[in-house]
């Protein structure tokens, strides 16, 4: 079952622009990982160092194999210095999806 893995995140303001940098050298890395389906990184709107960071995993199992291997630390090794401390890791199964409607003709 695809899941939904949202990490809330805060990072001192004025390092917002290196934090965004090292998210994207993180996620180069994670290019291929097994189940991976997609990754986003959103800054909020009100409060620039507050984010989200949403990624989607084929299966719950994926995630959390990929989280426990010795490779995680690693690859996320650019990411870690930002953090402020204030860090929340949540899973969520993916209940029901709109999808858009093709317009016809």
């Amino acid at each position: 079952m695809t899941v939904r893995i949202l990490v809330f995140a805060s990072v001192a303001p004025e390092l917002a622009h290196e934090f965004e940098h090292a998210y994207t050298q993180v996620t180069a890395r994670m290019q291929g990982t097994p189940g991976l389906l997609g990754d986003e990184l959103l800054r909020d709107g009100n409060d620039p160092g507050r984010y989200l960071l949403l990624s989607e995993w084929e299966s719950e199992e994926q995630f959390l194999a990929w989280e426990s291997a010795p490779a995680h630390r690693e690859i996320t090794v650019p990411m870690r210095p930002y953090w402020s401390g204030n860090f929340e890791r949540r899973i969520y199964n993916l209940a029901a999806r709109l999808e858009p409607k093709v317009p016809v003709g």
